[in-house]
């Protein structure tokens, strides 16, 4: 987790029995961190930022391997109300998730890119909810 710095664990382990299914999480503010920690690499990092769908996914992936677990989920963006782009300005976040496949093969690494007109608490609060959104269309995918 970049911009919800922890959020979306929380409000996991808000929920009575999270020990079963929550194996930890990573709050990687910072570009170093995001590389050291979760195996974002620097190239990933210098051609497309922090804030990208690349560096979602690959925090996604870094997290799933850390772990080991089965599903993984990242969120990187623009809070605000300052920062970012002019082609992803503030309240710009990206959700990246990893799973691990049926056949056991490589996991599955996709993200979305979103964007919230709110205050910095706002923006947050909607990234973690489409991040808990794409947990739920991952255990429970649309036929």
């Amino acid at each position: 987790e970049s911009l919800t710095a922890g959020m979306i664990a929380s409000t996991i382990a808000d929920i009575p029995g999270a020990s079963a299914v929550l194996r930890g999480g990573a709050v990687t503010y910072c570009d170093e961190i995001k590389h050291r920690v979760l195996g974002v690499e620097q190239e990933t990092l210098d051609r497309y930022t922090a804030v990208s769908h690349q560096t979602a996914r690959e925090m996604a992936s870094g997290s799933l391997e850390l772990y080991q677990s089965d599903i993984a989920v990242s969120a990187t963006g623009y809070a605000g109300p300052g920062g970012g782009t002019e082609d992803d300005p503030a309240g710009t976040f990206y959700i990246g998730w990893a799973h691990r496949s049926a056949d056991g093969g490589v996991p599955v690494v996709d993200s979305v890119r979103c964007h919230y007109e709110g205050d910095r608490s706002c923006v947050r609060a909607h990234a973690v909810t489409e991040a808990l959104g794409r947990i739920g269309l991952v255990l429970n995918p649309m036929e």
